[in-house]
């Protein structure tokens, strides 16, 4: 592999030919095309065209900056802004609103918290009934493209007619508080992206210099502001020989390969948050997504949940020169669980058209806006039965066409909603009656994976069991099976995992002792090493890896004026909080591309936000 080196920049106005100076005071109302250009106080003037760096102080609680941008608005004693946070139900978001608060209101603004739990949130987001909120983002597939779709503005505007998105909740149209150049270079950026997928040199160039604009921009309209980036501690007793997943995380990573050996006993125990459903194409929380995972086999795999893409099911495949026609060649023998017998193309196509018709998908925004699958719809945006570009050339080989050219099509298709089912085991797309209901389905499933469905006890105090597929077609796994509790009190998992009910088990926040780690070694980003003495007076094994993943505060363009988001920006500490907060348990972010997808790797995403290049 070519060593990554720094890149250096094209200015933002010569990479894209737009007008684009922003100032502190001037946000277009009602859609105007037309700017106020109002100077502020030094310092706070913050331009597209003049940004070399990080612009909101970082590393500080710089709340004078954030007096001056609101002053030079016209915001001061009399004339305060009230703002209305919403964030998800945790402790450590709720430190981080009620400090951000504390130093806000210094800068005239008042802000209410509330809380919700994660479908509320999502729901209450895309309603537009929102003004400032907390989500985060963990990556599909390790590229770019897959964070900045977040910011694309057309993909954040829930309430257009038609419109399927599935980016931020930020609402970016024409009657959005900040310049509409801005919005436009953001949508011509990513375009630049989406138009030029080869893997040519000089198609990385274009995509790498856009990704640079777009994080840009998105400094300069404080549109988003990213938080930090994850890291996944896990931690295991003796007895178990344990890889820990790489940084596509555990909802990547398959059992039969992290779990290498298990003594003095057969079956693996762990804990398990709740879950709603264990059919891949509804499959939607990390809880669910890691029992799908040692479940069921998509076409593609990340082994141990590294970023290099691996066939899974794949014997062969080849691609057209415009990237947009696959053929693949499965391999033969590879067996379902119970007696559905042997995995065929018919069975690749029968899923993939699930995951595009069926009602019951809640995972189509994988093919029908990732990979824009050839499909045709009716006048009322449904897609009709049948027209799915997905179509069986032979017993064991099948093609997939796409509306365009996509460069991370592979690695896709490695996500767990492509899983392979058997043919006709639901009658939910149309030419098929079903084996059995979807509400069957989705908690007693059947797959092709390294473990066979057992039983689940659902809601908390449940239980979830699977077995061991011996005629599993990869590596068999080395243990009899996996029996997972289902708690969802932090303090009652945590004593779970201290009375050695469980083998691997993470530890919350709130039980985290920082001075208790040691780690000792490193295999690439992750490092590895022991954490202790705990309660129960013994040292376990823990590991330490950066996720791909940005958590971050975001905005309801129509509603939050620019001075009020830069001075949520200027307030922000993200180093104090990583510490303070997270206990050292993350990584500050500046941008919204995380550091190991970022152009030129970690080292360049230094670069860019310190302005060293």
């Amino acid at each position: 592999m070519a060593e990554k080196k720094p890149l250096n920049r094209r200015r933002f106005l010569q990479a894209t030919g737009v007008a684009a100076t922003v100032g502190i005071a001037g946000c277009s109302q009602g859609g105007s095309e037309d700017t106020t250009e109002t100077s502020g106080p030094t310092g706070t003037d913050i331009s597209v065209e003049s940004i070399e760096a990080y612009p909101y102080s970082p590393g500080e609680n710089d709340v004078q900056s954030a007096q001056q941008v609101m002053e030079a608005a016209g915001y001061g004693p009399d004339n305060r802004f009230e703002l209305s946070w919403l964030q998800y139900q945790s402790s450590t978001w709720e430190e981080i609103a009620n400090t951000i608060r504390a130093r806000l209101e210094s800068a005239y603004i008042d802000m209410s918290i509330s809380q919700a739990d994660f479908g509320s949130l999502l729901s209450q987001t895309e309603k537009g009934s929102h003004e400032a909120f907390t989500l985060g983002w963990i990556a599909d597939y390790p590229a770019p493209r897959n964070f900045l779709q977040l910011v694309d503005p057309a993909n954040t505007i829930y309430d257009a007619e038609g419109a399927t998105p599935n980016g931020a909740r930020l609402f970016w149209d024409k009657n959005a508080s900040e310049d509409n150049s801005v919005r436009a270079v953001l949508s011509e950026e990513f375009d630049r992206i989406q138009n030029n997928p080869e893997g040519t040199e000089s198609a990385k160039q274009i995509r790498d210099e856009a990704v640079l604009n777009i994080e840009e921009a998105i400094w300069a309209s404080a549109a988003l502001l990213p938080v930090y980036h994850g890291v996944s501690d896990a931690f295991w007793y003796d007895r178990v020989s344990y890889d820990p997943p790489k940084g596509m995380g555990g909802s990547r990573a398959k059992a039969n390969v992290s779990v290498e050996e298990l003594a003095g006993k057969s079956r693996l125990q762990g804990i398990s948050a709740t879950f709603n459903s264990l059919d891949p194409v509804a499959s939607g929380n990390t809880a669910s997504g890691g029992k799908v995972m040692n479940m069921f086999d998509a076409p593609m795999n990340y082994p141990n949940g590294t970023i290099e893409v691996e066939s899974l099911l794949i014997e062969d495949y080849t691609v057209s020169e415009d990237l947009t026609e696959y053929e693949f060649t499965l391999k033969q023998g590879m067996q379902f669980h119970g007696d559905y017998g042997e995995v065929t193309a018919a069975d690749m196509v029968y899923s993939i058209r699930r995951l595009v018709e069926s009602n019951n998908s809640t995972n189509s925004y994988f093919t029908n806006s990732v990979l824009n699958i050839e499909r045709e719809v009716d006048e009322d945006g449904n897609v009709v039965p049948g027209s799915v570009g997905v179509e069986q050339t032979g017993d064991y080989s099948f093609t997939l066409k796409l509306q365009q050219p996509f460069s991370n099509a592979l690695s896709v298709l490695a996500y767990s909603a492509f899983s392979v089912v058997p043919e006709g085991i639901v009658g939910d797309i149309e030419g098929y009656e079903g084996d059995m209901e979807w509400e069957e389905f989705s908690t007693n499933p059947i797959g092709s994976g390294p473990f066979e469905f057992v039983r689940w006890d659902p809601g908390n105090g449940g239980s979830f069991r699977v077995d061991r597929f011996d005629e599993y077609h990869g590596d068999v796994a080395s243990i009899e099976g996996i029996d997972a509790q289902i708690i969802t009190d932090e303090t009652a998992a945590f004593n779970a995992f201290l009375n050695e009910n469980a083998d691997i088990a993470g530890i919350p926040t709130s039980k985290f002792e920082p001075e208790k780690v040691s780690l000792e070694s490193a295999d690439g980003a992750q490092e590895r090493g022991t954490y202790g003495p705990l309660e129960n007076e013994k040292t376990i094994n823990m590991s330490r890896t950066p996720t791909i993943d940005t958590f971050y505060i975001g905005f309801n363009m129509r509603k939050v004026p620019k001075p009020v988001r830069q001075a949520m920006a200027y307030v922000m500490n993200r180093p104090s909080f990583v510490e303070s907060v997270f206990k050292g348990r993350g990584e500050p972010a500046y941008h919204l591309t995380p550091k190991q997808v970022f152009p030129g790797g970690a080292d360049s995403y230094v670069q860019h936000w310190q302005g060293n290049e």
